[in-house]
């Protein structure tokens, strides 16, 4: 069995060089990743001793998930898997892992699409070129035309700014949500605003867009390698035409030019944010997957 322990922001630097080992880096891994989100989903690690740790989330999604590190390096897969039982399942196991086990007996993998991420070229999304980007380039075009606009990068100055706009974002956007939405909504305030208090933390990076001196837009970012950088939060008012579009540009052309690759993270099965992720014409998926550890007689002779 696994010797979980609850993961604390205190574990940043060992967790981190589990993943910084691991060959691809998903955006739900890192660790901000996981902690943002741990006063709603807390968040356990088991480490086993070799190149990689299992992790175990409470909450109202309730599993096992993984491994995160270094999964070329691993000499024993019969040592990790020894710690699952017949009937286990693992979830959000990345597509490397599903390809070294895959055709292993005692094991079944089935694709979990809705937590797929999106990774983008930057030069892509800021280019906006060809026919396929048409209608983002003229929603882009009608914000930038449309109002007396003004460009800043984030920085802590902007931080009580950033959250009174998020209020009031939240506070329309609450007026035709249920309950359950409603509370989703007041624990990702929560993760904006674990970003903000520990921002000198990690490698973040954020802007925004004001019209007569009041945000419109925000995007917060994160570096999770060298090449690339994961949009962790984006907000904008929908009133003004091109917002969204417009953030979403202006940030990766101002700011991110040195980076190759841009992570937009998973739609979670929601169609119409699977839409407009795809309407960017993603380069890549980081594909994941559920492994179940099967039960005997259901095993592969």
């Amino acid at each position: 069995m696994l010797n979980f322990r609850k993961l604390t922001w205190q574990d940043k630097d060992i967790y981190t060089r589990y993943y910084q080992a691991s060959p691809v880096h998903y955006a739900e891994y890192s660790f901000f990743g996981l902690m943002a989100w741990a006063h709603a989903y807390p968040i356990e690690i088991a480490e086993t001793g070799g190149a990689l740790c299992w992790l175990r989330s409470g909450g109202p999604l309730p599993g096992i998930f993984g491994p995160c590190g270094n999964w070329d390096a691993v000499s024993d897969w019969d040592a990790e898997l020894s710690h699952f039982k017949p009937g286990d399942l693992i979830y959000d196991v990345p597509s490397r892992v599903r390809d070294i086990l895959s055709g292993r007996p005692g094991l079944s993998f089935t694709e979990d699409r809705d937590q797929h991420e999106y990774v983008y070229a930057v030069k892509d999304m800021t280019a906006l070129k060809g026919k396929s980007y048409a209608h983002k380039r003229n929603r882009v075009r009608a914000f930038l035309t449309g109002y007396e606009w003004d460009y800043y990068p984030v920085t802590p100055d902007d931080f009580a700014d950033i959250m009174s706009f998020q209020e009031k974002w939240r506070a329309h956007r609450m007026l035709t949500m249920t309950p359950d939405e409603a509370d989703s909504l007041a624990d990702e305030d929560r993760a904006i605003q674990n970003a903000l208090d520990r921002w000198g933390d990690f490698r973040f990076s954020g802007g925004m867009l004001k019209v007569d001196g009041e945000i419109v837009a925000y995007t917060i970012a994160e570096e999770l390698d060298a090449e690339t950088i994961d949009i962790r939060f984006e907000k904008a008012v929908p009133e003004y035409a091109g917002s969204y579009q417009a953030i979403n540009n202006m940030f990766l052309k101002e700011q991110c030019q040195n980076y190759t690759w841009v992570n937009r993270e998973e739609d979670m099965g929601e169609a119409g944010l699977r839409e407009a992720k795809l309407s960017y014409n993603p380069a890549m998926m980081l594909e994941k997957f559920q492994m179940e550890i099967l039960q005997e007689d259901s095993r592969i002779s």
